[in-house]
């Protein structure tokens, strides 16, 4: 996994800070992978398999404990 850093501020920043204050994302890190997934989700960037790749691993994760979720609705 590649890391990087990036500079958001105005409106990218007030999104990124509500989507955590909403606890849509824990941390504003987990903000901006929810969004970017959302984005690949509407536009079909990448394969199915890469997302049954990172589904599988995500619920594997919930599975042991490591990883929290919120019901929404």
């Amino acid at each position: 996994m590649s890391n990087i850093n990036i500079e958001v501020k105005g409106y990218v920043e007030k999104v990124i800070d509500r989507m955590v204050e909403e606890n849509y994302a824990k941390t504003k890190t987990e903000a901006v992978r929810l969004a970017l997934f959302e984005f690949d989700q509407m536009h079909g960037l990448t394969d199915d398999e890469l997302y049954a790749v990172a589904a599988n691993k995500m619920l594997k994760e919930i599975a042991k404990g490591k990883e929290k979720i919120h019901k929404f609705g």
